[in-house]
């Protein structure tokens, strides 16, 4: 009995495997012969999560946020991306994965009053924010400290968007123009020094036969401007004894002369030195870039020096 049973068990297993087996050769061949639906991506970027999901469901797929980026351009919750892209076949219930917009990044300025410039840019940097334009002026406040910022602190900002700066040059020294002093006694002169706070840099004297003290020739000429950093030279007349010499030559020297090149005129002065003493001959303004060709009269051994805008550009020596 036990026996007949066992047989039977295994005549009914082998039968309940031919089923199963015949059951998923004919699914196979079903499925090969009847292929699943294939649906077409739809376009959803550029619209919400919401109006997206709802298009989606409606075509039997499934709709995945995969991430999310900032973005000045696309609004808070607009889709950036998708994949599969639009118009790509695909399967029922298949999942559409997309990227949407954060919106645009935000942060809120910080206070650079006071701050160095460098170390204004790594702050700025740090809090990913960036210096637009760099501006400069004349002010009480030490040199290179940020004085003033656009947009004031505490400002809510998009990152993308720089932040202005105005940094201080320091104090600026009173600027004026140069007096003429020539002809003035330098004990005059000295007090005027004084009282303007300029600077007196090197006094040469020269033998002069005029009156001793009397200043012959100033650097910077009269007119330039200057500020109590500049230093000026002046040279002083000095007694002395005049020696009669018949041997001494007079020469007729050229010199030629190019003006620096600039966008408005420059003064051109010659100051000759020689057995005579020392004189200072004025040839006006000249034009920027031009030439000018000068003949000096030099009496015995001397030099020739001359000036564009109260600058030394050229000296020429003459000997006997």
């Amino acid at each position: 009995m036990l026996q007949w049973l066992k047989c039977l068990l295994r005549v009914v297993g082998i039968f309940i495997c031919l089923v199963g087996v015949s059951l998923g050769i004919a699914l196979l061949t079903l499925r090969i012969l009847v292929p699943s639906q294939r649906i077409e991506v739809p376009s959803i970027a550029g619209m919400d999560v919401e109006e997206a999901l709802v298009l989606v469901s409606e075509q039997d797929l499934a709709l995945k946020v995969i991430g999310k980026r900032y973005s000045s351009q696309i609004p808070q919750g607009v889709i950036i991306s998708q994949f599969p892209s639009p118009g790509t076949k695909v399967r029922k219930n298949r999942e559409v994965k997309v990227f949407i917009s954060e919106g645009t990044r935000t942060a809120v300025v910080p206070s650079l009053i006071g701050k160095k410039v460098r170390e204004a840019r790594i702050y700025l940097s740090q809090r990913g924010l960036n210096c637009e334009n760099i501006s400069y002026t004349y002010a009480r406040f030490p040199q290179d400290e940020v004085i003033s910022q656009d947009p004031p602190p505490q400002t809510k900002i998009n990152t993308e968007d720089g932040i202005n700066i105005l940094v201080s040059l320091g104090r600026r020294n009173p600027g004026f123009y140069m007096p003429e002093f020539m002809g003035r006694k330098i004990e005059e002169v000295k007090d005027i020094f004084e009282r303007l706070s300029l600077k007196i840099g090197k006094i040469k004297e020269s033998p002069s036969s005029g009156e001793e003290g009397v200043i012959l020739s100033q650097v910077p000429l009269p007119g330039t401007r200057v500020d109590c950093e500049t230093l000026i030279e002046l040279v002083v007349s000095t007694f002395y004894k005049e020696k009669q010499s018949f041997s001494q030559k007079v020469r007729w020297i050229p010199t030629l002369v190019e003006v620096p090149l600039g966008l408005t005129k420059k003064r051109v002065n010659v100051v000759i030195v020689d057995s005579q003493g020392r004189r200072t001959i004025d040839y006006g303004e000249r034009e920027a870039g031009g030439k000018v060709r000068i003949i000096s009269k030099v009496v015995g051994r001397g030099e020739i020096r001359i000036y564009v805008d109260g600058k030394l550009v050229k000296i020429e020596k003459v000997e006997e």
